[in-house]
């Protein structure tokens, strides 16, 4: 049985990349992508077109158990998650402060630091029964400085990267490595 990664953000760029280079290496990998069901599928082709192992999944990270559910159902029907890759995207856009609501300010917060709480919620708990497990977090300079009209963006990939300090104290010494990378 080959070892599952799971790819949240498996977009045409980082995700993309890096669900081929895992794939590469003898992971099978499981592509959750927020739309196009054709682009998914297009991806798994060319991952399978070179010899490697993949499943698809259109995956709402704001809806209330759609995170937890694909989890659940990876972990049932394909095998035990080694590795999460969480590259889920959370800019709302250049937005004024005058300008922006509240809902557009949770929403990037929904996308960028609750969806990947949901997800260690659900993910870690197998893992730490296992004794090991890889949490990759992409993120952006946002992460560590504000930009004008970035509040929303800026405050969540903050909180993103304080969650992953905050989940590398815990989890590993249990055996679980995360990692926050900054990507721009």
């Amino acid at each position: 049985m080959k070892p599952i990664c799971l790819v949240i953000g498996a977009g045409a760029g980082i995700g993309g990349n890096t669900a081929h280079r895992f794939a590469s290496e003898g992971y099978h990998v499981a592509l959750c992508r927020r739309s196009n069901q054709d682009g998914l599928a297009s991806m798994i082709k060319s991952i399978e077109d070179k010899g490697g192992s993949a499943s698809g999944y259109i995956l709402n990270a704001v809806k209330e158990n759609s995170i937890e559910d694909v989890i659940n159902t990876i972990e049932a029907e394909i095998g035990a998650i080694e590795v999460t890759i969480f590259n889920l995207g959370a800019q709302i856009g250049d937005v004024s402060l005058k300008d922006l609501s509240y809902k557009q300010f949770e929403l990037g917060w929904r996308m960028a630091t609750f969806a990947l709480f949901r997800t260690v919620s659900t993910v870690f708990p197998l893992m730490e029964k296992r004794g090991k497990g890889t949490l990759i977090v992409t993120s952006s300079t946002a992460s560590v400085r504000g930009n004008p009209k970035q509040h929303s963006h800026a405050s969540a990939m903050g909180g993103r990267r304080m969650l992953c300090q905050s989940l590398n104290a815990e989890y590993s010494p249990k055996g679980i490595h995360i990692a926050h990378i900054i990507v721009d």
